[in-house]
């Protein structure tokens, strides 16, 4: 399971150094796709696998699942993390998620989000600030 969030740059290349306690998941491959809120999200491949599977379950007629399935595959990149435990993030999801330098690595549970710094900021402040609404709102799902 991907926790916790770690603080990198990016270098020159686009590449990132994964947090060490991440790398072992990581060793089968990669898959990065663009994510919501404009991020890039890295699936271990195995967990990519298991994400398409739920969506080529849905019905085919779904508009959303065709869009999905676009941006989900049409714009995956596979990669191997190298020798250092870095990923080379390709320009076009770069450009995508808005990353420039200052990157926050976020693991979550099966995947690992990459942001922009100062965007993953203000993303957790202002989800700290409606934290009692959503709360509210997942309740009636059971949680």
């Amino acid at each position: 399971m991907f926790l916790g969030t770690h603080e990198h740059a990016l270098d020159e290349k686009g590449r990132i150094i994964m947090p060490s306690r991440f790398r072992p998941k990581l060793e089968e491959g990669v898959v990065m796709v663009p994510w919501f809120e404009s991020c890039v999200a890295i699936f271990p491949r195995g967990e990519y696998q298991k994400l398409m599977e739920r969506l080529e379950s849905l019905p085919e007629g779904l508009e959303e699942k065709r869009y999905l399935e676009r941006l989900l595959m049409g714009l995956a990149f596979e990669a191997m993390p190298d020798r250092q435990g870095r990923l080379t993030i390709p320009p076009r999801l770069r450009q995508m998620a808005r990353l420039e330098r200052e990157v926050a690595i976020v693991g979550l549970k099966n995947r690992v989000e990459v942001w922009d710094r100062a965007r993953w900021e203000e993303m957790v402040a202002g989800g700290w600030d409606r934290s009692g609404e959503m709360a509210s709102k997942i309740g009636h799902l059971g949680f």
